[in-house]
């Protein structure tokens, strides 16, 4: 229950905060005060232990595409969160649930990260044990090594602008 709590309380301010979410979101602030009042929010227990979701996410903020994947990741897991709490609710926060769902739905299917995410599926699904698989990534390997190799030159030029000089 706590857990939930948390929730509510980070989807409240993540969907009412314009730098987060797009306008399309900003109308999902009556149902998220519907879910404030069905799982009261106000309780003494929630400010318990910090917030759960949000730390999480504060973790990957330094760069975009972690935190947009991590973003990516705590929608889905909201959806298939309210997916759950949905049967056990009365009809008035049903429907909260629905709409808040279908605006978390409709964003995912419109994020950008959503692509980064399958393809990472995608590669994770790669049979190495298929003989042209294996020689396409030979074939492949010599670019991914200089990728590499430049990706460490930008962050030595990078970093040398932050070293102190003497």
């Amino acid at each position: 229950m706590i857990l939930l709590r948390y929730f509510i309380i980070g989807l409240a301010g993540c969907l009412l905060s314009d730098s987060v979410w797009g306008a399309p979101l900003q109308s999902l602030t009556e149902s998220v005060d519907t879910l404030k009042g069905a799982f009261n929010i106000n309780h003494h227990e929630v400010a318990d232990g910090g917030a759960k979701l949000f730390n999480i996410f504060q973790k990957h903020k330094s760069k975009a595409t972690e935190s947009g994947i991590m973003l990516n990741a705590i929608v889905r897991w909201y959806i298939n969160f309210f997916e759950n709490m949905k049967p056990h609710q009365n009809n008035n926060t049903k429907l909260a649930i629905n709409t808040v769902a279908n605006g978390l739905q409709e964003w995912l299917q419109s994020d950008k990260y959503f692509s980064l995410l399958n393809d990472l599926k995608e590669l994770e699904n790669i049979k190495w044990d298929d003989q042209l698989i294996q020689r396409k990534a030979i074939l492949e390997l010599e670019i991914f090594l200089s990728k590499m190799q430049e990706m460490g030159k930008r962050r030595r030029k990078r970093n040398m602008f932050r070293r102190p000089k003497p």
